[in-house]
């Protein structure tokens, strides 16, 4: 039987790293291995240490994000309007299924081992995000803060991320989706 290519074996890797990071707080290295049915030496062959595989699963979900972002907004056959752009912004922000993997990174970033490289990568990434939608704001808010408000936008979504996945009963996250959708306008 012929062993399974580097990319499949990495995306196993990834797929149970995924699976235990969003079932458990503190996993390491060998759980992961298992998991994914691999060797430890075949999991440290792809990944040396839990942040390179934070930083490969960081991409991947920053990566996706980003294109489903663009494919969005782009898209000249939808309204895309500022109202509609903050909503969506806000609703695959809070509810993204991959909420557990950026609190995750955010922790890593702040105490996790390598944790200034992780920092760096999710720096870069939120500049790209902030850079996508400033642009965007500016489309169709010209003369308005389009940095400050695509920093507002980007601080508000992480915040209404960490208040879903803690399913906080006491803010209705949909109704403030909803009125920063239809007063977003102000701001500008």
């Amino acid at each position: 039987m012929a062993a399974p290519k580097n990319d499949n074996v990495k995306q196993q890797i990834l797929d149970a790293a995924t699976a235990l990071f969003q079932e458990q707080h503190d996993v390491s290295l060998a759980e992961i291995a298992k998991r994914a049915n691999v060797s430890k030496g075949t999991l440290f062959y792809h990944y040396r240490s839990k942040a390179e595989i934070y930083l490969d699963l960081g991409e991947r979900y920053w990566n996706r994000l980003s294109e489903d972002l663009l494919a969005w907004v782009d898209n000249r056959e939808k309204d895309t309007s500022l109202p509609r752009l903050v909503r969506y912004t806000f609703i695959r922000g809070a509810f993204d299924e991959s909420g557990q993997l950026r609190l995750r990174l955010f922790v890593e970033s702040i105490a996790g081992e390598e944790e200034s490289l992780i920092r760096e990568r999710l720096n870069e990434q939120y500049a790209h995000f902030k850079n996508i939608l400033k642009s965007r704001i500016l489309e169709r808010a010209p003369g308005a803060d389009g940095e400050q408000l695509a920093w507002l936008l980007l601080t508000l979504v992480d915040g209404l991320m960490v208040q879903s996945t803690m399913q906080n009963e006491g803010m209705d996250v949909n109704t403030f989706i909803e009125w920063m959708a239809t007063n977003f306008q102000k701001l500008v």
